[in-house]
């Protein structure tokens, strides 16, 4: 997503973050449904684009998730129910100023681990050869988090390679876009705003978190990929790993071309 004047909305164009409101239907099954991807097109239960949808943007209510989903609000309710006993949502209570609270949803920490179970994936096969890849001068007398840092460096810059051809733009709010759009495919964007003097790009869920409470690399390591991909500084200024609601980066305007010598970590 990219958008100008902080209003977020689908990247794509294909409609506002909340949804639109599609045929409703009702029924108890797992219904499989067709969704698009990266890849292509996959099959997906309606649990599944429930964590899904969660993971885009926390704290949806069970009417939120039936009108982005096309079914009626008690067979959304129904499945949540099983996600809640399963220990992948937890639940909020939000007053109103008439009549019931509302009943929002977000991913507990199992659940977000499910849905970034890709990510994971990805993950390990871009470890693996950064791990084999390392020669001994590069870690000659090392402790283990330097080593680990190296790892990761090399991780961050495959995957600015993997997507490098994709983003061609020379003006900085285009490479933005593209960036965006491209790296939401890797779980490590979402959504992308433009302000007077930066631009504003944003993960709202930790593709993974476990990984990231152990070792800061795996941040820093997104925060490069985004740097290397938009050939400016990158400041990471929240993540949820450390307890932000959403991993937020800002890139200062006017520093197309300026490179990643002044390239600034992650301070919350």
């Amino acid at each position: 997503m990219y958008v100008k004047n902080t209003t977020f909305v689908d990247i794509a164009g294909r409609r506002p973050i909340m949804g639109s409101a599609g045929p409703r239907r009702g029924g108890r099954a797992d219904v499989d449904r067709i969704v698009p991807g990266g890849d292509g097109e996959r099959m997906e239960t309606t649990r599944d684009a429930i964590v899904r949808l969660l993971a885009e943007r926390p704290r949806r209510s069970a009417g939120d998730l039936a009108e982005a989903l096309g079914l009626s609000v008690g067979s959304v309710r129904r499945h949540v129910d099983i996600l809640l006993a399963d220990g992948l949502l937890g639940a909020e209570f939000e007053r109103q100023p008439r009549g019931r609270p509302v009943t929002r949803y977000s991913l507990s920490t199992e659940g977000e681990e499910r849905s970034g179970a890709s990510s994971y994936s990805r993950l390990l096969e871009r470890i693996y050869p950064a791990l084999a890849g390392l020669e001994a001068g590069e870690i000659a007398g090392s402790d283990g988090a330097a080593v680990l840092d190296r790892i990761f460096q090399r991780v961050a810059e495959e995957v600015a390679d993997d997507h490098r051809a994709r983003v061609t733009a020379g003006e900085l709010g285009e490479r933005v876009r593209q960036v965006t759009e491209t790296l939401c495919e890797e779980g490590i964007l979402h959504d992308a705003a433009e302000e007077d003097e930066l631009f504003r790009l944003r993960n709202l869920s930790c593709p993974y978190r476990s990984a990231a409470q152990g070792t800061h690399a795996t941040c820093e390591a997104d925060r490069r990929a985004i740097e290397l991909l938009l050939d400016a500084p990158v400041e990471q200024v929240s993540t949820v790993a450390k307890g932000g609601p959403v991993c937020e980066y800002v890139v200062a305007k006017g520093v197309a071309g300026a490179g990643a010598a002044s390239a600034r970590r992650v301070i919350a």
